[in-house]
């Protein structure tokens, strides 16, 4: 009986493994995107995807800094890569009929922790032209 207890258990917390709904984002509505993650609008024919972060120089919390600092993402729509930028230019890119806005990059950085690309997530927004 114990033993039909346990492997009762091992099975449930092996199928509860990754029960997180995919981001279902709209036009016109903001959105979140881990890194590495790929989203689809099927209704446009849209599929967006967050490659890569370049670069992190934004002011880490508890730290004095000259400048804010800058943050760099690669997405790809539908096959075409663009660099967006919290601070610097470009912070939005168009993709033929559409418009996808980079509003902010989570989480923020702190003194003395290091984060790695996986950590991320980005929130954006994508409009009609």
């Amino acid at each position: 009986m114990k033993r039909l207890v346990i492997l009762l258990i091992i099975s449930v917390l092996l199928n509860c493994e990754n029960t997180k709904s995919p981001v279902q984002p709209k036009i016109g509505e903001e959105f979140t995107i881990e890194y590495g993650q790929e989203i689809t609008i099927p209704e446009e024919g849209i599929t967006l995807r967050f490659n890569d972060v370049l670069t992190d120089s934004r002011c880490p919390q508890g730290v004095s800094c000259i400048w804010l600092g800058n943050a760099e993402i690669v997405i790809e729509l539908n096959d075409t890569k663009a660099n967006l930028n919290t601070l610097l230019e470009p912070n939005q890119v168009r993709f033929s009929e559409y418009k996808v806005q980079f509003l902010s990059l989570k989480p923020y950085p702190k003194h003395d922790v290091e984060l790695e690309n996986k950590d991320y997530f980005a929130k954006l927004l994508i409009s009609k032209n």
